[in-house]
């Protein structure tokens, strides 16, 4: 505990740097909130214990960051599932991660990491990109997540060989995105959007439905569906912010439509090898999950107004069994076959310049950090303190 103690610290001090640099009186008070958040984590660490596998402590402890998020993300998962009412909660070293119940139903989670490779990690933590830069990142991103999903599906494979899937369960591969996110900048599983590819969508939608570039060819709606040989989905976009004009009511623009282009097969790491789009209704997995799972979550749930904070998130449903999935499992945005693809929140930052850690970095600060730690709604700053 110790060891784990220490690292936690050393990357929510990090995160969180913002709040320590603001002012001394603030820094002091981060001090408060980051050991609640380190408690917390050392609660729920002690309560998984039961669940643990044998390379859990060893992995966890690891300066490895693929490693250690991997064991976060299963730590973190657990935490999911107790807060969605999942019951009868287990995990055995072979097998799925973890095999629960709900809604009188079954389900196995086996949850995932995709990791880049170190480059593009670097690539990820910087501010600004080249466009070079960028198509590289977006690339990376993508191929790590359809290697992540080849991966489990052959281990869904031997599981089922294995007889570690109950009959009738239903079987969920969770996408953790964390280290497809910039890993030193806070608010990622708390209030940050999920990783999206090229589509806008979250990068599991992209890499499961096939959803690939918009397109800005046709902003009248004119063209097919299919012209060219080229296929097309509509996709909806919504506003995430409001207007207003010399002090009058916010009004929020309307939802906008475009055309997003589809493709029916996505490649892995394995220049040979490739991912089916209808991936979910052909192999028997009922439904990939995309959540970002990290330690920054536990900034609001040390304060008891805000457990019903939840992180990002995104299921992307097989269509047989997609009533009983949503039923049980709580997602910000679904998708399946066939459905209206539509685009999830993503950060008012981007139409302001602003990184969404910085303009989240503000926001709490302003509406939440200082307001409730100063012990009051209306408190008015001093003179002079931003």
């Amino acid at each position: 505990m110790d060891h784990l103690r220490a690292k936690w610290r050393e990357i929510l001090t990090r995160r969180f740097d913002y709040f320590f640099q603001k002012s001394p009186e603030s820094g002091q008070r981060m001090e408060l909130v980051i050991d609640c958040m380190i408690q917390g984590l050392e609660s729920l660490f002690l309560s998984f214990s039961g669940l643990k596998d044998t390379q859990f402590n060893s992995q966890v402890m690891s300066d490895d960051v693929g490693k250690y998020s991997q064991r976060m993300a299963e730590m973190l998962f657990y935490y999911q599932l107790l807060g969605m009412g999942f019951e009868e909660i287990r995990s055995k070293d072979a097998g799925p991660d973890f095999i629960a119940r709900k809604n009188g139903e079954t389900f196995c989670f086996e949850v995932v990491t995709p990791t880049p490779q170190s480059d593009t990690r670097n690539l990820i933590e910087q501010r600004s990109l080249g466009p070079e830069d960028r198509d590289a990142v977006f690339r990376e991103r993508l191929l790590s997540v359809t290697s992540a999903i080849s991966g489990k599906l052959d281990q869904f494979e031997r599981h089922k060989v294995d007889g570690h899937v109950p009959d009738g369960a239903h079987y969920i591969i969770v996408i953790n995105d964390s280290l497809l996110l910039p890993f030193c900048q806070p608010w990622y599983g708390a209030l940050g959007e999920l990783c999206f590819g090229d589509s806008t969508l979250p990068i599991s939608v992209d890499a499961t439905l096939g959803s690939w570039e918009l397109d800005f060819s046709d902003l009248l709606g004119e063209a097919s569906s299919g012209d060219g040989g080229i296929q097309y989905q509509s996709i909806s976009m919504k506003s995430s912010y409001g207007v207003s004009i010399n002090g009058s009511e916010m009004i929020t623009p309307e939802d906008s439509l475009m055309r997003v282009r589809m493709r029916k097969k996505i490649p892995t790491r394995r220049n040979t090898d490739t991912v089916d789009v209808d991936i979910i209704e052909s192999v028997g997995v009922d439904a990939i999950y995309q959540i970002t799972l990290r330690e920054d979550l536990m900034f609001f749930h040390s304060f008891k107004s805000h457990h019903q904070v939840k992180p990002a998130s995104a299921l992307i449903s097989s269509v047989k069994t997609r009533d009983v999935v949503r039923k049980s499992l709580c997602a910000a945005s679904m998708y399946a076959k066939e459905e209206a693809l539509v685009q999830p929140h993503i950060s008012s930052a981007r139409l302001f310049g602003f990184e969404p850690d910085e303009y989240n970095n503000l926001a709490v600060y302003k509406d939440f950090f200082r307001p409730y730690l100063k012990g009051g709604k209306f408190y008015q700053a001093p003179q002079g303190e931003g």
